[in-house]
């Protein structure tokens, strides 16, 4: 009896398990003929978790159960999950009153506030431009350092670089005093606790730093806010170096957008929406 009771256990785990991973998590809407899981597909589908969706000469409107709306522009492919789709080519624009994440070459789009909508485009070179048009976005790292916040009608574009320590830190920006810390707030609007040298001078200054971010974020003030190990800090036109110099952060550069989203916006509100 006892074995029966352990196969039959099993069995409803595992018809639990196939079940779950079934469950429609939202509906592609297409401008055309797009593939799903590659499956052609024109019309209305079903996403699932996982679920693979490519454009070509179409558009696909996907809009998920959590409130996250994504428009996919031509000849661009992503993976849907619950909480996020993994951008593997093109661009998508993104809806949300959620805390649903774009991914694309291992950064982390997420929204700030809610009620924000953004383009996210992949370009070459492993290159990311982010684009925001309402609310705000933070650009974070695979190691979750904050990289920038990009603001509504402003670009940024984010390059990975192989060659580049992940650890490595070089830029431009504000120092202040807060709570007994350092901070640097750089052009792109992140922030970091300044550490291993001697700040006070600096306070108010705008500055050239170079330094090393540790895998650990420190938690100040229930905010996490990354510490910058300093390495050497200059005041700001001393070195020739100019708030416009791009930023590396954590083996990215990072600096202002060429503005290929909002393009990508206004096209496609162009585009006339799917038939129902």
């Amino acid at each position: 009896m006892f074995k029966k009771l352990q196969v039959v256990a099993a069995l409803l785990s595992l018809l639990s398990y196939t079940a779950a991973g079934t469950v429609s998590i939202g509906t592609a809407s297409a401008r055309g003929d797009i593939r799903v899981d590659n499956n052609a597909v024109k019309g209305n589908a079903t996403l699932f978790d996982g679920s693979v969706v490519e454009t070509g000469q179409a558009t696909a409107d996907l809009r998920l159960d959590k409130g996250a709306e994504i428009t996919m522009s031509t000849s661009s492919r992503g993976t849907l999950y619950r909480d996020r789709i993994v951008l593997q080519q093109g661009e998508s624009e993104l809806a949300t009153h959620s805390s649903f994440q774009v991914e694309a070459n291992g950064l982390r789009v997420t929204p700030n506030q809610p009620d924000s909508r953004g383009v996210v485009s992949l370009g070459k070179g492993n290159t990311v431009e982010v684009a925001a048009l309402n609310g705000s976005f933070g650009v974070t790292n695979d190691r979750g350092i904050l990289l920038a916040n990009v603001h509504p009608g402003r670009a940024m574009s984010f390059a990975i670089k192989t060659s580049e320590s992940p650890s490595s830190f070089q830029g431009v920006g504000l120092v202040s005093y807060e709570n007994g810390h350092y901070y640097l707030t750089t052009d792109a609007d992140s922030k970091y606790e300044l550490t291993c040298k001697d700040f006070k001078k600096y306070k108010d200054t705008k500055v050239v730093v170079s330094g090393n971010l540790p895998s650990a974020i420190a938690q100040v003030g229930g905010v996490a806010t990354p510490a910058l190990c300093v390495s050497s800090i200059a005041i700001n036109g001393a070195t020739g170096l100019s708030g416009t110099t791009w930023l590396i952060i954590g083996g990215v550069l990072v600096g202002a957008g060429v503005g290929i989203g909002l393009g990508v916006y206004e096209s496609n509100k162009s585009t006339p929406p799917a038939s129902r």
